[in-house]
């Protein structure tokens, strides 16, 4: 459970204290990072830091009432959970305002009961930890979606559409519209299907809450999430680039400048080694 800053703590803007807090947890985490816990502090950069402890609170309490016996059969399992997230609870996607920055935040997602492919699946895989059912995060492209670890044969969860099962049959032709509309240019499937990690979970939510601020022109949004974008993947260049044009868009011009100097230096860099 996600306790708040220490009131001793130097730091007096919540904002700094919530993304200390994230810092904190990759520094003492790693890779293997409780997701729920930094999700819910990148939350709390976003809504402030008292938000942090009831949204724990009422993440843990979503699972009350889903009972799922020892030894229950994955795909009992699954219709179980399915039924208490998007039947008792009603989770769902919401496909009328998709890409407003509510649907990438923790605390709207539950209290509306509504979000977007990877917040929703997020809430599942909390939930189905709870009933010791363990659910891997899949990358699939435009599209985020869950698989039980143990599933023999493999398939996959949708919670954005109330929890449809999904077999490798049914994402093949859903791939290749859109590996057509790159030109072919992605990896083959098999690499999307891949299980992901929850930095690389944080990684997509914040891009997806980046692009959901730039939509309504709220640029010091969009950089709260590259900056949280360069905590988590320092070496990311185009983060790097994308801050600092957001920081010359919002008056930062000597700091913007400095960031377009390290990844222009960096393109640079990485033209001479393929020339």
């Amino acid at each position: 459970m996600a306790t708040p800053p220490n009131s001793t703590e130097t730091a007096t803007d919540p904002r700094d204290l919530a993304r200390a807090e994230f810092v904190s947890l990759l520094t003492t985490h790693g890779d293997d990072l409780p997701l729920t816990e930094a999700a819910a502090w990148m939350c709390a950069e976003e809504r402030g830091t008292d938000t942090i402890v009831p949204l724990m609170a009422e993440i843990s309490a979503l699972s009350e009432g889903l009972f799922v016996p020892d030894g229950t059969p994955v795909f009992e399992a699954i219709a179980r959970l399915n039924h208490h997230l998007f039947q008792t609870l009603g989770f769902h996607g919401d496909k009328d305002d998709y890409g407003h920055p509510d649907n990438s935040l923790l605390d709207s997602v539950v209290r509306e009961r509504k979000g977007i492919p990877i917040t929703l699946s997020l809430i599942t895989m909390a939930v189905a930890e709870t009933a010791g059912l363990k659910m891997h995060g899949i990358g699939f492209p435009t599209h985020f979606l869950v698989s039980p670890a143990e599933s023999l044969p493999r398939f996959f969860v949708d919670p954005f559409y109330k929890g449809r099962v999904l077999t490798t049959d049914h994402l093949e032709p859903w791939f290749a519209r859109i590996s057509a509309q790159t030109g072919g240019r992605m990896p083959p499937l098999s690499w999307w299907l891949k299980p992901v990690t929850a930095r690389q979970i944080l990684v997509r939510m914040n891009n997806n809450l980046q692009a959901a601020y730039l939509s309504q022109q709220d640029l010091k949004g969009a950089l709260r999430c590259v900056e949280r974008l360069l905590v988590l993947t320092p070496e990311a260049i185009e983060a790097r680039r994308d801050r600092g044009l957001l920081r010359i868009e919002l008056g930062q011009e000597e700091e913007g400048a400095k960031d377009l100097d390290v990844y222009l230096a960096a393109r640079q860099f990485e033209n001479a080694l393929t020339d």
